[in-house]
């Protein structure tokens, strides 16, 4: 009775430090304010939350149209929360709520506001489960509490369930797998292993990498370090782990094969700059983002009597070499994949830090007071002195005030307790944690996340009034539903050239962007290398838009584009005013295409390799791009390159031998035109260079082309794509105005072409012939052909993926990949019934594995209780 009752307390106790944890945030939601990240928490994590609860509740799991131009969501949102457990677990209850009509149907609003609330619970849970790891070592539970309460506390789960949600999620799997690994060393029981592997493995593969790695260097440090309660050898233990280890794999490859094939399908410019193998870039004592010590902490630390104790001295050792790790870069790099160095793996020191203080205040009546008081005088100074030396604390000292105070007193008061009553101190430190994580946190979330962060715009009205405005929802919507197209695709992104790529998803339109770390990588290189779309924003993880060329509007399924009224509009070739209100007007696209095109015009990729832009867009309107070779093969029309006949001026600088350096604030080159050429006022021009910014330190800089403008990466940016080969489509004219910053570029291996847009013009009378009829229902697509011919191919304009399969007339055929990045099948003669169905890469193959691995899980289970 008195075990419930301590349990019932314990999950009060976390319930309500969780509460007061998030009090901060708690009361920005009062006045509409989110804990939410006005960046990717706006772009990404709240809309992905909105569509997926959208699609999971329709029924459709595993593929959306509605994904950019089309893609996997179970394979390429896994990263973020497409197999989340803490999300799928939300949804089940929203849906619940939603059944009952308790709430009315969540929109992205409704996302934005339970982000806090999601914080709150899950908070409480990883409390929960780390006092359960505590409690392993035989700790008290008030011990283990406090361990508990510093661990999940700590400030990278804020930084994380704030800017990135689905990071926070990385705190549930540490507690669990420690507990699974105690269990074997301690009784030889591997099924709590099993249990945290398997969940990390199919929540977020990126993650399980991360944990692996923690699981790697805990066993290894826990081999060197035994405690007398430890049951099972070392040879022993690699028994269990090894066995353990691959049925966690089994039980998670329903999740994790998809996930991981979606990654490795993904492209990302590989990460070049040199990593540093140290780094001293943050103050942890006071202002780091990603692992603040406690006092308590290093109070212990300093205390020699605590080492006799090989737990305490394990978990020292193991923050310490977090501690140090915290400021290497390669260490950085290599739990981020080997790419870019980034500080994510914190919480793991963090953990190690709240199993020392907890295994210290478990022996806090048994130490030394001289000790004690000893390391409390020299953790007072230690605080002291770095609060006064580190010169980066002056611009954020302001508000650390009360740290600064907190601290000397609650030492101080510690040595009282120390000399006057120590049979208190338990009781003391224990209380102390409470109350500075909870000071820390509000600190914390106000000043390094709302103020610093810029949380503070992340609130109801941006919502309301910029992301999901009455004015252009209404427009989209009546446009669209005059539409009988059910993917009738509209381009529009709030913010213009640096905003959000998503969109689409949030006011309910099928897009022509899309922004997720893991891409189809066939889109990525349709954008960079195989088409060169400028997206008007040069950046990874994301493909927007088709540089205003009217060729792949037509092929591409892009009918219309939103405008506002208060910037000039530049509509390409054949759009033309659909309807409008005050503020927007939409341009309806008068050259659409029909989504499926039957055609016996072949070309091949290897025939395009040197080809221009222009050619490319002409083949793929003539006919389709086939990516295998063919003997029979159409040749692509010719594009004349008149580079020869224009003339360079340089503006603002001086242009030779390839290099433009601008010295005045704003200059370029200016490229005249043949008159012979520009008397076409028809025409469109297509002009290709190569541009890279001498200066490696340099910032990102605007490029425009007459009217056309971009954004181009620095060059030390992690986000850089790499592709410095670029088309640009400008409108007929004389000049063609190059313009840039001050500064030094390589600009050099210009072509410039004249489109006159006969072939679209062409390829629409063709289109009048088609007799194929669609019908499109989520994840399967169905097509007929009346007459076909057996050298002609359906080509479809949805992306290329491993996952779709095609019947025709119920023979199952080859998926062809074509136009670059897109799916094809060849016809057979006569009526042609075509189907392409959906399922993520290896998800059959995957399930039964998954199968396998619980039906081993539970044999070995039962073999065990039966040799008992």
């Amino acid at each position: 009775m008195k075990r419930k009752s301590t349990v019932w307390l314990l999950i009060f106790g976390s319930l309500a430090f969780a509460i007061l944890a998030h009090f901060f945030f708690l009361k920005e939601l009062s006045n509409g304010r989110f804990m939410v990240g006005p960046n990717d928490g706006l772009s990404q994590m709240v809309p992905f939350k909105h569509f997926l609860y959208q699609n999971y509740t329709s029924g459709e799991w595993f593929y959306s149209h509605d994904f950019g131009l089309g893609s996997g969501t179970f394979g390429q949102l896994a990263y973020y929360f497409s197999t989340n457990m803490v999300f799928l677990a939300t949804v089940f209850f929203v849906w619940l709520m939603e059944t009952l009509s308790f709430i009315s149907s969540p929109d992205l609003l409704f996302w934005a506001q339970s982000s806090v609330i999601v914080s709150v619970f899950r908070m409480t849970i990883i409390i929960l489960l780390s006092t359960a790891a505590f409690r392993t070592f035989k700790l008290g539970y008030l011990p283990a509490f406090a361990g508990a309460l510093l661990y999940a506390s700590s400030v990278m789960y804020y930084r994380h369930a704030a800017f990135w949600e689905f990071f926070a999620d990385a705190y549930l799997w540490i507690p669990l797998l420690v507990i699974g690994i105690e269990k074997i060393i301690r009784e030889k029981q591997p099924f709590w292993f099993i249990l945290g592997l398997s969940l990390a493995l199919f929540n977020n593969f990126y993650f399980a990498y991360m944990s692996c790695l923690f699981v790697a260097i805990y066993v290894l440090l826990r081999w060197f370090i035994r405690s007398s309660d430890d049951l099972a050898t070392i040879r022993e233990q690699v028994k269990y782990y090894i066995p353990s280890i691959l049925i966690s794999f089994a039980i998670g490859a329903i999740s994790f094969v998809p996930a991981v094939y979606g990654f490795l399908n993904n492209y990302r410019p590989p990460f070049e700059d040199p990593i540093d193998w140290f780094s001293l870039h943050d103050n942890i004592f006071y202002t780091s983002r990603t692992l603040i010590l406690p006092a308590l902490f290093l109070l212990f630390v300093f205390i020699k009597s605590l080492y006799k104790d090989k737990m305490f001295r394990f978990f020292a050792i193991l923050s310490l070499l977090y501690i140090i790790m915290h400021y290497i870069p390669i260490i950085a790099s290599i739990f981020n994949g080997f790419s870019a160095p980034q500080n994510r793996f914190e919480y793991m020191g963090s953990f190690a830090i709240g199993g020392a203080v907890a295994v210290a205040l478990s022996k806090v009546s048994q130490l030394p007071r001289k000790q004690m008081i000893a390391s409390a005088i020299g953790t007072l100074l230690l605080f002291i002195i770095v609060y006064f030396t580190d010169r980066s604390l002056e611009l954020s000292r302001v508000g650390m005030e009360e740290f600064f105070i907190l601290v000397p007193i609650m030492l101080l008061a510690f040595i009282w307790v120390i000399w006057k009553r120590p049979r208190y101190a338990i009781g003391f430190l224990t209380t102390s944690v409470i109350v500075t994580q909870l000071l820390l946190a509000y600190h914390y979330q106000d000043k390094q996340l709302s103020q610093a962060g810029n949380l503070t715009n992340s609130n109801e009205s941006y919502i309301t009034e910029k992301y999901q405005p009455d004015e252009q929802v209404e427009l989209i919507h009546s446009v669209l539903d005059q539409d009988d197209d059910p993917l009738a695709r509209l381009e529009w992104v709030i913010g213009g050239r640096s905003g959000r790529n998503n969109t689409g998803m949030v006011q309910g339109f099928p897009s022509v962007s899309s922004y997720s770390s893991v891409l189809n990588q066939h889109m990525l290189f349709f954008y960079y290398n195989d088409l060169q779309i400028d997206m008007k924003r040069e950046s990874v993880s994301r493909y927007s838009g088709f540089g205003d060329r009217a060729n792949l509007y037509s092929l591409l399924g892009g009918k219309y584009i939103l405008f506002p009224k208060n910037q000039e509009i530049h509509a390409p070739y054949g759009f033309e005013p659909f309807e409008e209100n005050e503020s927007y007007v939409v341009y309806q696209n008068q050259n659409m295409l029909p989504f499926a095109r039957v055609t016996s015009t072949v070309f091949s990729e290897e025939q395009m390799q040197d080809q221009p832009m222009l050619t490319r867009e002409h083949a793929m309107l003539d006919g389709v791009i086939l990516e295998k070779t063919l003997e029979d093969v159409a040749s692509p029309s010719d594009s004349e390159n008149f580079i020869q006949d224009v003339e360079f001026e340089a503006v603002g600088g001086s242009y030779e031998d390839g290099i433009l350096t601008i010295t005045d604030d704003r200059g370029g080159l200016d490229l005249q035109i043949p008159t012979s050429i520009s008397d076409n006022e028809q025409s469109d021009l297509y002009v290709s260079f190569h541009l890279l910014n001498q200066s490696e330190t340099a910032k990102l800089f605007k490029l425009e082309v007459n009217d056309y403008v971009t954004d181009r990466k620095s060059r030390e940016s992690i986000y850089k794509t790499g592709v410095n080969d670029l088309t640009i489509r400008v409108p007929m004219d004389e000049t063609i105005s190059i313009r840039m910053r001050k500064g030094s570029y390589q600009l050099d291996q210009f072509s410039i072409y004249q489109e006159n847009y006969e072939k679209l013009d062409e390829a629409v009378e063709r289109a009048a012939e088609s007799d194929a009829t669609v019908s499109i229902d989520g994840r399967k697509m169905s097509f007929t052909v009346e007459n076909a011919n057996a050298n002609e191919y359906l080509t479809i304009p949805v992306p290329f993926e491993k996952g779709w399969t095609a019947n025709v007339n119920g023979e199952k055929v080859p998926v062809e990949k074509a136009n670059f990045a897109f799916m094809a099948v060849a016809l057979q003669d006569g009526e042609n019934e075509i189907t392409f169905l959906y399922y993520p890469p290896y998800f059959i193959e995957s399930s039964a594995v998954t199968i396998a691995g619980l039906l081993l899980t539970g044999g070995w289970y039962v073999y065990r209780r039966r040799k008992r």
